[in-house]
């Protein structure tokens, strides 16, 4: 059996969410609304402003995806913390009782 040590920080976990959450919110300022242009403003035959209009396509859905991802890390991390907040309590709980019971029982001065 080896000597594993295991520490949770459910305060950590929560920062770590909070921060994610402001993360997703700058990049959704990311995004370039291209269609504030038209194709000539850009290039006399409009190839820029497609290239620009496919590549910003393209970028929204990334950004989707890895805000879809983002959510589900702050979910996962949030219902962790929330996890070992309530086992942190339960052990908590279980040892008030012990002791009390040992201090009924005469066991503890």
């Amino acid at each position: 059996m080896t000597d594993a040590f295991f520490t949770a920080d459910p305060d950590g976990l929560d920062s770590l969410s909070q921060r994610l959450t402001g993360i997703a919110d700058n990049m959704q300022g990311l995004a370039v609304d291209i269609d504030r242009y038209e194709p000539s403003d850009l290039s006399p035959s409009g190839d820029v402003w497609d290239a620009l209009k496919a590549l910003n396509e393209e970028w929204s859905k990334a950004l989707s995806t890895i805000n879809g991802n983002v959510s589900a890390l702050q979910q996962r991390l949030a219902g962790a913390g929330k996890l070992y907040r309530e086992a942190d309590q339960q052990i908590s709980d279980v040892a008030r009782r012990g002791v009390a019971t040992l201090q009924q029982g005469g066991m503890l001065a």
